[in-house]
């Protein structure tokens, strides 16, 4: 018998695998290469397969938009913006922005014309024109934010920049 295990080994003369640990050593080495070799290709290249490795990029809305003219918004009306997620306010001839969301817990409050006031489908915190929260369980009023006129006319949401309730502007 060992003699037969003498005549294996003389077979396989190129025998790199010595062991479980230089086998998985190579296994790793191969698939490392292969990958940066795929990555870096010009057939496949970096968005190919790159968007496997990285993180996507999110593109988020600049908190600095444009919203329309003052004339846009007739007087003693609220405008929502869904996809800003804020109203436009509009008293004779002051403007305001306010938030859709409620502070409560979150939910998009929602303008009941009739009534006057914003009202929050979820947990029934209400609001007045003005923001002011008056009753359900919501600690605070809505938040405000600035309003401006750009150099053409517009005017201009900042969203980073929260401002007091009695702050608007006067056009």
């Amino acid at each position: 018998m060992a003699g037969d295990l003498k005549i294996k080994e003389e077979a396989c003369p190129g025998n790199i695998y010595t062991s479980k640990r230089d086998f998985f050593t190579l296994a790793g080495w191969a698939v490392l290469l292969t990958t940066v070799a795929i990555y870096t290709s010009k057939l496949l290249g970096p968005k190919a397969i790159g968007g496997f490795f990285f993180p996507r990029v999110l593109f988020e809305p600049s908190p600095v938009f444009p919203v329309g003219y003052p004339a846009d918004f007739a007087p003693g009306t609220v405008t929502v913006l869904k996809s800003r997620k804020i109203f436009i306010v509009r008293e004779g001839n002051s403007f305001k922005a306010i938030s859709v969301i409620c502070q409560h817990l979150g939910c998009a409050v929602h303008w009941t014309k009739e009534k006057n006031i914003f009202e929050c489908p979820c947990h029934g915190s209400k609001y007045y024109k003005n923001g002011v929260n008056f009753a359900g369980p919501a600690p605070r009023p809505l938040n405000h934010f600035q309003v401006s006129l750009s150099d053409d006319g517009k005017m201009v949401v900042n969203t980073e920049q929260r401002v007091p309730i009695e702050t608007k502007l006067v056009v």
